[in-house]
């Protein structure tokens, strides 16, 4: 084995200020990016539990049984959700993050 890792974990505070975790290949590339967490630590956290995870995961081959994906018909139902979203919120609805990214403890 190198010396060298093959891919290595990122923690980063993005332009928004949340965290996240990007895993990057030998050559440079972006392969996987997280989304937002709240704290440091979170992003940290979570990028170890798919760290430690990935070896065991299995890798399912649905090539077969794939479906081509309407992309324009997606973009315009995402659209309609973000109205819907922004109607609930103007109608005093609330959001929390941390109920959005609940991730279970390993340790």
């Amino acid at each position: 084995m190198s010396g060298s890792p093959v891919m290595e974990f990122f923690v980063f505070r993005d332009n928004g200020g949340s965290y996240r975790w990007t895993i990057v290949a030998a050559n440079g590339e972006q392969v996987a990016q997280s989304p937002s967490f709240a704290s440091y630590e979170d992003a940290r956290d979570a990028a170890g539990r798919v760290r430690d995870g990935a070896g065991s995961a299995r890798l399912e081959d649905h090539e077969a049984a794939a479906v081509p994906v309407d992309l324009s018909a997606r973009r315009e139902a995402a659209a309609r959700d973000d109205l819907d979203a922004e109607r609930w919120l103007d109608e005093g609805g609330s959001y929390t993050a941390a109920v959005a990214v609940e991730l279970p403890a390993t340790r």
